[in-house]
């Protein structure tokens, strides 16, 4: 009597999902942005005859059929990586044009549309985030990865930084109970143990070059002064929503019905935002430096989220610079954790580069 092996239908995330995702986000980011100033400083030019109009959706919709087609028809890594830039591209050129798809009018400036572009953004990068957290040590999965590495040894393109992952992934792929599994991580180990001598050293990509050259920078600027430019920014931060929520609230008996659901709504988040800085910079002038950045990090995170929201229908494009200017202080904030913060329990200064 035979006995048929179960099918598994589990999904399996792909190796180095986080970064494809990350530069499809990125390319999106950029494709609005740069489509919008872009037509701003030519007038919004129109492509086609008094008849015809090729709006960039159609150019958007056709890189999406060709991030589509490419890893469905080949198997090489650079596939997926032109379909990650291709994809994102494609949905800037798609999106920016939603409010033509949304009103019968076909009105580009409709006021809510850079809201619903932002919105879908966020939403990408939540989806990012999700995949950016840690794999847990599944054989099955590592092995997918393995695999799928290996593919550099194919193309005569393995180095040592790749070789390791490999190995790494064969290691946990070995402790599956399938031997079908063991037997073929063991035969791709006994390869690479064969090849080891013939495998490149591992050069850094741009990513990698860019950390490197801003972990120079942060040894070269100090902690002390690293974290001085964090202080300065949280109390400016106060300051500039105590002020404006105090502004908002002078002007409520003079401002129109319309307008003053609006002001409330901001009036809110405003105080929410104000409230969670104000107790940041508390426990950043204490010392308490780990608290004062998951709270400054939340409070610039809601701004995003739900104030920026608002900005982008209220303010349209000009909205960007703000939000630009937040996502740089973010990354402040998580640098500075990153060098300082990670495996200090308490977040005291003592860090050998502060010089302090």
């Amino acid at each position: 009597m035979s006995h048929e092996k179960k099918k598994i239908r589990s999904v399996v995330r792909r190796e180095n999902a986080e970064s494809y995702l990350l530069i499809s986000l990125v390319a999106f980011g950029l494709t609005v942005i740069l489509t919008r100033v872009g037509l701003q400083l030519t007038g919004f030019p129109q492509l086609g005859t008094s008849v015809l109009h090729i709006a960039h959706a159609i150019w958007g919709g056709l890189l999406l059929f060709v991030a589509v087609l490419l890893p469905l028809a080949f198997a090489n890594r650079w596939a997926i990586q032109a379909s990650a830039w291709l994809s994102g591209i494609g949905i800037g050129l798609f999106i920016d044009e939603v409010g033509k798809f949304i009103t019968q009018t076909n009105d580009y400036f409709f006021a809510p549309a850079l809201s619903l572009i932002y919105g879908f953004f966020l939403l990408n990068v939540f989806v990012y985030l999700y995949f950016r957290r840690p794999d847990q040590d599944d054989p099955r999965e590592a092995m997918y990865h393995a695999l799928e590495g290996y593919q550099d040894a194919l193309d005569g393109d393995l180095d040592t930084e790749e070789a390791a992952r490999i190995e790494a992934q064969l290691a946990i792929a070995k402790q599956s109970n399938r031997g079908e599994i063991v037997s073929l991580a063991n035969a791709i180990s006994d390869i690479l143990l064969r090849e080891k001598e013939h495998v490149k050293p591992a050069e850094p990509g741009f990513s990698k070059r860019f950390t490197l050259w801003v972990d120079d920078l942060g040894q070269r600027l100090g902690r002390r002064t690293h974290r001085t430019i964090i202080s300065f920014i949280l109390i400016l931060w106060v300051i500039f929503v105590i002020g404006f929520v105090a502004v908002l609230v002078l002007e409520l008996p003079t401002i129109e019905y319309q307008v003053l659901q609006w002001r409330g709504v901001l009036t809110g988040i405003q105080v929410v935002i104000g409230g969670l800085m104000i107790l940041a910079l508390i426990a950043w002038l204490t010392r308490n430096e780990r608290l004062g950045l998951q709270l400054s990090v939340y409070g610039f995170l809601f701004s995003l989220v739900a104030l920026q929201t608002i900005y982008f229908y209220l303010s349209q494009f000009s909205a960007i610079t703000f939000t630009l200017l937040q996502l740089l202080i973010l990354q402040i904030l998580f640098t500075y954790r990153r060098w300082y913060l990670q495996g200090s329990p308490s977040g005291a200064l003592n860090d050998s580069r502060a010089g302090v």
